[in-house]
């Protein structure tokens, strides 16, 4: 008995480190998506978060693709206040905020059905480099918030995203009108609060059924 439990015991151990190792050679491929929380303490990123994301495990804040060329890997975003810019993936590791050492990033990756997009969703992105940050949240300009690029990067075999568009919302969900600063935000802009208009987040984009979170480094 004492070495059926010591056998049962190491046995344990293994499989536990074999568990370990399949993590962390984790790889990234083209095309996957970075959901992220900043480390950004701007007020934006904070009505981000407070107006998306609800009852989600993570109120993820910015979303961006991965790209890996010639063996080094980047980051395709749109970012407040850089606009479309390719980033070397430490940098946006960086950027990431960390919790307990860890950087609160998920991978999420087209499901098997889609893979045929991956390579038109780089050049898509790509083509809208140097483009500014859409502060309208408008799928009408030639601007594009984080998860708006990424939506109309992935486009199928039509030339539709194959990301549906979502209901915007800009509510505090605990008070349930429209947050202060987003008021303050469209005044700026001379435009109305555009709740309910056809959009996107991060947060609900890292829950569609066209991906599937296969990495979570935290």
């Amino acid at each position: 008995m004492p070495q059926l439990r010591f056998l049962f015991s190491l046995l344990l151990v293994v499989l536990f480190q074999a568990c370990v190792n399949m993590q962390s050679r984790f790889e990234l491929q083209t095309g996957d998506l970075l959901f992220s929380v900043g480390k950004d303490s701007s007020e934006l990123v904070a009505a981000i978060q407070t107006s998306t994301g609800q009852d989600k495990e993570i109120p993820f804040s910015h979303v961006g693709m991965v790209s890996i060329e010639n063996g080094r890997s980047y980051v395709l975003e749109a970012t407040h206040p850089g606009g479309v810019v390719k980033t070397p993936l430490k940098a946006f590791f960086n950027e990431t905020a960390v919790l307990n050492g860890k950087h609160l990033i998920a991978v999420g990756r087209v499901t098997s059905d889609f893979e045929y997009t991956i390579a038109n969703a780089i050049k898509n992105a790509e083509k809208h480099l140097g483009k500014g940050y859409d502060y309208a949240y408008s799928e009408t300009n030639d601007q594009f918030y984080c998860s708006e690029l990424v939506r109309f990067a992935f486009l199928d075999s039509h030339g539709k995203p194959i990301f549906e568009p979502q209901a915007m919302s800009f509510k505090n969900p605990q008070t349930g009108d429209i947050d202060a600063y987003w008021i303050k935000h469209f005044e700026k802009l001379g435009k109305p609060v555009p709740e309910g208009e056809p959009g996107t987040n991060p947060a609900d984009m890292a829950q569609s059924p066209v991906i599937k979170i296969v990495h979570k480094y935290y």
